[in-house]
């Protein structure tokens, strides 16, 4: 395990840091991982490839007389291969994990995609109720020429009873960052 980075206390405060000062790290050719909170690069035990993990605390309500205090982790992992149009779905790849997920105990409910003829994104929330928690499971394709590079960013919160239905997408669109050094765009 390699401790990419991490901020300074004052980059936990609810406004991120500038994006140039977050900790980050390569995930495939061309492809770069940053958020503004603490990076870690690791090696996923199953496949070999690298898994970045990320935290940091947030605040749900943040505006609000009680804020309710709460963590953001996430995994990021890439994988890359010959491109294909019948491959380059987000909708597809998680129509072929969901119900393995609704055995597992994920709920989804909603899905948001977006989408260039360079980069796709499907965004999937959802809550568990053992353990308590929501997510924000996203599937992010991007084209490469020949090669399609294929991510996975899944970041889960934990907050305390008091947050009754956060709106987590927002933290994940404020702290983390994919970078892409072959694309016009950025998702």
């Amino acid at each position: 395990m390699v401790s990419v980075g991490s901020c300074s206390v004052d980059a936990f405060s609810q406004n991120p840091a500038p994006v140039a000062e977050w900790p980050g790290a390569e995930i495939a050719e061309g492809v770069a991982f940053q958020g503004d909170g603490s990076v870690t690069l690791d090696a996923s035990a199953e496949t070999g490839l690298p898994v970045l993990t990320f935290w940091r605390p947030v605040l749900h309500d943040e505006g609000s007389r009680y804020p309710v205090a709460g963590r953001m982790d996430c995994r990021i992992a890439a994988s890359q291969g010959p491109f294909s149009e019948e491959d380059f779905d987000p909708a597809k790849r998680h129509k072929a994990v969901v119900e393995q997920r609704k055995e597992q105990g994920f709920i989804d409910s909603e899905r948001l995609a977006s989408g260039t003829d360079t980069v796709k994104k499907l965004d999937v929330i959802g809550r568990r109720n053992a353990p308590r928690s929501y997510y924000v499971l996203s599937y992010i394709m991007a084209r490469d020429g020949d090669r399609l590079i294929d991510i996975r960013r899944n970041c889960t919160f934990v907050f305390g009873p008091a947050a009754t239905k956060p709106d987590v997408l927002p933290f994940v669109n404020r702290y983390t960052k994919l970078i892409f050094a072959f694309a016009e765009q950025e998702p």
